[in-house]
């Protein structure tokens, strides 16, 4: 608390900033003073012969009284501010610190890319001792012993062996909760099926390099099919990719499944790469719990050519054929509500919410012509403040935002109501309880909300319009004449 006041006081030290608070604080003294003329002048005309002595205390109590509530005011309003930052930084939602911690003991955003399919060849080639090729049949045909060094070449076909590929992806979501916020993790199922042609005259191998999800927490279930079989040579896991060989005859086709399960954060999408031909290209995401409207798509990715949404399975389709595309295919998982940022958006609001009802309170007894007592404002001021911290710390735990609202709303209400109507009786009593309800549930929901420009707009309009009709019922109650009484 003691850092929060003196990065306050630190802002406090902006020239512009004490000169606002400098001529506001002047203003006011200044403006109590005249008040307090003016009940004086108000007296003496009425044959109550003040002496200046009366005036200066007069004048010096009612400046002390104001400072003090102001003291007040300011020290409730900053401690409210303290405590919304430390709710945001201990239980007010996410966070890039436990974001980050997330990623490390879960997965990251889980991006895919495409395999690939190299047709290879490979030829022998022999040297002598000084480096220069030699025919092998020349080496055979030597009398005597020939030193000779062997080397088998390996020959790239160009072109791509993939022709078809159906992928199909299932996701569904495992919010985890770090700190004092919920972070969009989820899981999947993966299937990748290829279709690969010899499109050569000759016998070839086929080199299939599968990259894995980069830096993943966990992937398992990993499982490599080659027309339904295991391959038959090593399938060699090298870092964050998986090889391994076969062989192809010309114009045979073969199957690749690639299948595995995993974990990720955030997003999902998998990029088939820049600037390539799909011929025949598939990907069907099923989303379970998920509806379709609450998904989005990252950057880089195109939408879907069909989607649907039944049983609560969202299925997503690309579906493309002949196309060339820079363009990857993925979607944004939904964000779980964060409580605690909502109750921190509220907390954040509440200096300016009391010093609103405090002033309204004020002008609705000045203008029914009942002075505040000083004791029942502060005490209202305590109660708005005490709304506040037990809404956050309630509303965080179990019932919601609108949970805490209500109960901490009928706890100080009460409260508020029965101090009232004991020290103020009559329309200020019942104005002050409808007000105090008014910025404890009203109030909140309007800051927080997406439309909070426009809503407060209205919020002043109507607390102007409230202030205007109380000050022409006045002005009519004092132009009436008085009824003489029937003899």
């Amino acid at each position: 608390m003691f850092s929060y006041f003196s990065r306050f006081a630190y802002r406090f030290q902006d020239q512009p900033l004490r000169l606002a608070v400098t001529a506001a604080l002047g203003i006011l003294v200044l403006a109590i003073i005249l008040a307090s003329v003016g009940r004086w002048l108000r007296r003496r005309r009425q044959d109550q012969l003040d002496r200046w002595p009366a005036l200066i205390t007069g004048s010096l109590g009612s400046v002390l009284k104001v400072l003090i509530g102001l003291a007040v005011l300011a020290m409730l309003a900053g401690h409210l501010s303290y405590q919304s930052a430390e709710f945001s930084r201990l239980r007010g939602g996410v966070t890039q610190r436990c974001y980050n911690a997330v990623k490390t003991i879960w997965g990251r955003p889980h991006v895919q890319r495409e395999m690939t399919a190299e047709l290879l060849y490979y030829t022998t080639h022999y040297y002598n001792k000084d480096g220069l090729e030699v025919d092998y049949a020349k080496l055979q045909a030597a009398a005597g012993p020939v030193g000779y060094r062997k080397e088998r070449i390996e020959h790239l076909v160009e072109g791509s062996a993939i022709k078809e590929a159906d992928h199909s992806i299932e996701l569904w979501m495992n919010y985890r909760r770090k700190g004092g916020g919920w972070y969009p993790c989820f899981e999947t199922n993966c299937r990748f099926t290829y279709t690969l042609q010899n499109f050569s005259d000759r016998p070839l191998s086929v080199r299939c390099t599968f990259p894995l999800p980069e830096d993943q927490g966990l992937l398992d279930h990993l499982t490599v099919l080659v027309d339904g079989q295991k391959p038959s040579g090593p399938v060699v896991i090298s870092g964050e990719r998986v090889t391994w060989w076969s062989y192809m005859e010309p114009a045979q086709p073969r199957k690749i499944t690639v299948s595995y399960h995993s974990r990720g954060l955030d997003h999902l999408r998998f990029e088939p790469g820049a600037g390539k031909q799909l011929q025949k290209y598939r990907i069907v995401m099923k989303c379970k719990d998920i509806a379709a409207a609450d998904l989005n798509y990252p950057i880089g990715c195109m939408t879907p050519t069909d989607s649907s949404d039944a049983d609560g399975i969202a299925t997503l389709i690309w579906n493309l054929d002949n196309a060339v595309t820079r363009l990857g295919m993925g979607v944004i998982v939904p964000t779980k509500k964060q409580e605690g940022y909502y109750v921190a958006r509220v907390l954040s609001a509440g200096p300016w919410g009391m010093v609103l009802l405090l002033g309204m309170i004020i002008v609705t007894h000045l203008t029914m012509g009942q002075p505040p007592a000083w004791l029942p404002l502060l005490l209202t001021a305590l109660g708005y403040y005490l709304y506040y911290l037990l809404m956050a710390h309630v509303g965080d735990y179990a019932p919601g935002l609108v949970g805490g609202m209500l109960i901490a709303g009928v706890v100080l209400t009460a409260l508020v109501a029965r101090l009232q109507f004991i020290c103020n009786r009559g329309p200020a009593g019942w104005a002050t309880v409808i007000l105090f309800v008014l910025f404890c549930m009203v109030y909140p929901i309007v800051r927080i909300s997406d439309c909070e420009g426009l809503l407060m707009s209205v919020v002043y309009t109507l607390l102007l319009a409230y202030t205007i009709v109380l000050i022409v019922r006045r002005r009519r109650a004092e132009a009436e004449p008085a009824v003489a009484p029937c003899v």
